[in-house]
């Protein structure tokens, strides 16, 4: 795969910039110990193979899918809140990918533009990647309640006549991602080595025949050489509020 054809980046957070699925799965576990034990094992094997989704229409999927009955009076607010909190505590703490910053520097070098369009709560992920120091590699920080879909429309969007679609590229590790990617007809990356759920995604693969790397360290350019990060960072010129 020829990286120099891309110059409009798209990443999503969870598995691809973060190590921070398996906090996610763990979150889950914690908000949702009071129901029954059956349903929610049932339910965290859903949801390891629905990464990408916003918690908004996960823990939808749980009363509908899993509980089988509609939430009752502030039961999903709560819940939404329970997770919010335990992530806005834990998030911090996970490990930047290997290769993450590096290649967002070398991103930087050659001109291209990044974006961030995830699952995770827009507002908590624009502080977590402020808080790690990533936020200003990146011209705008896109999340959920909105679709991961509409997202990566919006950023289309917002650089049309600088970027072309044929020039984007999305990264990932979930099925949500790939088909954000495909929904918009841009190109997909799968980033495997933090997925949730790698054996889907390989099935997934085969059947599509998208490319695939372990991780960001392993994009390399037509040279050989892979990205690299400067002894500074460069002051960026992206607009870092995300709010557009």
């Amino acid at each position: 795969m020829d990286f120099s054809a891309y110059s409009l980046w798209i990443f999503d957070c969870d598995g691809v910039l973060l190590d921070s699925n398996r906090m996610k799965q763990a979150g889950f576990a914690q908000v949702l110990r009071d129901y029954p034990a059956g349903v929610v094992a049932d339910f965290l094997a859903f949801q390891k193979t629905a990464f990408g989704l916003s918690r908004f229409r996960t823990i939808d999927a749980f009363f509908d899918r899993f509980l089988g009955r509609p939430a009752g009076p502030g039961e999903k607010e709560a819940l939404l809140e329970a997770f919010g909190a335990y992530c806005r505590s834990e998030y911090p703490r996970q490990p930047v990918t290997p290769g993450a910053e590096a290649l967002l520097h070398t991103l930087a070098a050659r001109g291209a533009v990044a974006y961030v369009c995830s699952g995770s709560a827009e507002d908590e992920l624009r502080t977590v990647l402020e808080d790690i120091g990533l936020a200003p590699h990146f011209r705008a920080i896109y999340g959920s309640p909105r679709p991961k879909a509409e997202l990566v429309a919006h950023v289309l969007e917002r650089e049309a006549g600088r970027h072309a679609p044929g020039q984007a590229l999305f990264l990932g590790d979930a099925e949500a991602d790939y088909r954000a990617a495909a929904e918009n007809g841009i190109a997909f990356l799968q980033v495997s080595g933090f997925a949730a759920d790698p054996e889907g995604m390989a099935r997934l693969r085969a059947a599509e025949g998208f490319p695939v790397v372990g991780r960001l360290d392993e994009v390399t350019w037509p040279d050989g050489r892979a990205a690299t990060a400067p002894a500074t960072d460069p002051a960026p010129a992206n607009d870092r509020s995300g709010r557009n």
